[in-house]
């Protein structure tokens, strides 16, 4: 019986024992799992919460986030580029103009026109060259022309539809004896015909003489286009082909940019890379559409400066259709020098815009309906005009014997009045005034005049060299001063006072039986 129940204890003991070393395990393991899952939850809370803890790290994620966002959308607007390029480089041609022998000269003379610097062929030796050096060229500003030979000028030109019909700049191929265009990656050359010109555009319409199912490139809207917008400018310059260039827009309107007074547009601004060779290639938006004719460049050095202008697609899309049917423009003419509105006879008037008139020629449609020096046009048959490149376009856009009303005001008794004015034709040239320079030693005024009496007049018998007088206001020896502020003047002591007594000037001349006017504040 005893040993029975000594082997029950040693078995229960061993039971106890094996159940132990189980509990054991089973505790040993249950804690392990149990660390192992904390340290999983921990490592997850962290990875969570790295950002915020660790902002280095949250950073760079960060940054690759945003850079695979920025790649990618450069890579679309790169894409959008070379969509560009495809579409409308194949229309981009070479223009190459040999003119005939010339003798060399001198350019016509521009009194108020500054003089250029070196032209290009002085640039290749290292010397300096003027800003706006290709209107002067162009416009003809005095300086000494190549030597005597054939002269060849090398530009672009835009391919508008499929029969070869081109669109370049007037100066690049003006006086050219023979135009050949360069079309394509093989530089196929093909003769080219002048259809019409436009000098006060700076436009030229081309036609490829056998030419067919060429590709073409279409007008875009210009007036929707706008400061900011993308600017593809494509075209040859210094003769390498189908080169592109991108910007944007830097602004609209721009019509103080050198070309002379008789230049009639408002340019496109670009920051897109425009060189000696652009000229006549097109200005395209990001669709590949022409929003302009590339013409022009700021430069100190000749070449890219960052300021480039083209005429607006607009402007030109009107000028080559009139070309192309007639060959050449034909604007209407009032017979006025015009001038913008100066802001002292603004406010001294109660206007807030217009166009002023500085000179009414003689025996003009204007002078026959009675328009006066010193009046302000309001408005062109019912519609407002701002600026002088505006009434200019306007009036222009009449056809020679049609009529205009014309809403103006007189700056001498402040009243505003319609007029109606039988438009005429605008003359193909009109001749300076030539200048007369007489030596005086008399002392000049505050702006640079020496007067004296001529009968019962009083007249400018000198002018300082530079200047009010004679470099802004284009005073000559032999005007007569006939009011200044609206007060007759009949002698020197009566110039004077109403000159003393003013900060801001109305000046009314006559001048070989015109009437002139001008308006300006005194030096101080």
């Amino acid at each position: 019986m005893s040993e029975e129940k000594s082997r029950f204890r040693v078995k229960s003991l061993g039971l106890y024992l094996l159940l132990g070393v189980v509990a054991a395990l089973t505790s040993v393991g249950v804690y392990a799992g149990a660390q192992y899952l904390y340290q999983v939850a921990d490592s997850k809370k962290s990875a969570e919460q790295a950002p915020l803890d660790n902002p280095a790290l949250a950073e760079t994620r960060s940054d690759s986030n945003n850079h695979d966002a920025g790649t990618t959308a450069l890579k679309k607007t790169s894409e959008s580029f070379r969509s560009v390029a495809k579409k409308v480089g194949p229309a981009v041609v070479n223009i190459k103009a040999t003119r005939g022998v010339k003798k060399p000269k001198m350019g016509r003379p521009g009194r108020r026109r500054p003089s250029p610097g070196p032209g290009p062929e002085d640039e290749e030796n290292g010397l300096p060259r003027d800003p706006f050096w290709d209107f002067f060229e162009r416009f003809g500003a005095p300086h000494m022309m190549p030597e005597p030979g054939p002269q060849t000028s090398l530009g672009s030109g835009i391919i508008i539809d499929k029969n070869g019909t081109v669109v370049t700049n007037n100066h690049v191929i003006d006086g050219g004896t023979e135009i050949m265009v360069r079309i394509g990656s093989d530089n196929t050359e093909m003769k080219a015909k002048i259809i019409g010109t436009d000098p006060k555009t700076d436009l030229a319409v081309l036609k490829i003489e056998g030419a067919k199912d060429l590709p073409f490139a279409a007008w875009g809207d210009s007036e929707s286009a706008e400061v900011g917008d993308w600017a593809i400018a494509i075209g040859s310059p210094f003769a390498l082909d189908q080169s592109v260039t991108v910007g944007i827009i830097s602004a609209k309107g721009r019509n103080q940019v050198g070309l002379g007074n008789d230049f009639r547009a408002d340019m496109i601004q670009t920051d897109a890379a425009i060189n000696p060779g652009n000229s006549g290639g097109p200005l395209c938006d990001i669709d590949g559409n022409i929003i302009g004719v590339n013409t022009a460049i700021y430069s100190r050095s000749g070449g890219y400066m960052g300021i480039g202008f083209a005429i607006p697609a607009n402007l030109a899309k009107d000028i080559v259709s009139r070309l192309m049917k007639e060959g050449k423009i034909v604007r209407g003419w009032l017979g006025v020098y015009i001038q913008p509105l100066d802001p002292e006879l603004a406010k001294d008037l109660g206007l807030k815009q217009g166009v002023g008139i500085h000179e009414v020629i003689e025996g003009s449609p204007a002078a026959t309906a009675g328009l006066q020096a010193g009046d302000v046009v309001l408005e062109v048959d019912g519609k407002q005009v701002k600026e002088v490149t505006e009434l200019q376009r306007r009036i222009g856009d009449f056809k020679p014997g049609q009529t205009v009303k014309l809403k103006v005001m007189g700056y001498a008794d402040k009243k505003s009045r319609s007029i109606t004015v039988k438009v005429g034709t605008l003359p193909e040239e009109q001749g300076a005034a030539p200048e007369d320079k007489t030596e005086n030693e008399q002392e000049p005024d505050r702006i640079g005049l020496v007067l004296g009496m001529k009968g019962k007049e009083v007249v400018i018998k000198g002018l300082e060299p530079g200047s009010l007088a004679e470099s802004m206001l284009g005073l000559e020896v032999g005007d007569v001063i006939v009011r200044v502020n609206r007060q007759n003047i009949n002698s020197v002591a009566a110039y004077k006072k109403a000159l003393k007594s003013s900060k801001h000037v109305y000046l009314e001349v006559k001048r070989k039986g015109r009437m002139l006017f001008f308006q300006f504040a005194l030096p101080e």
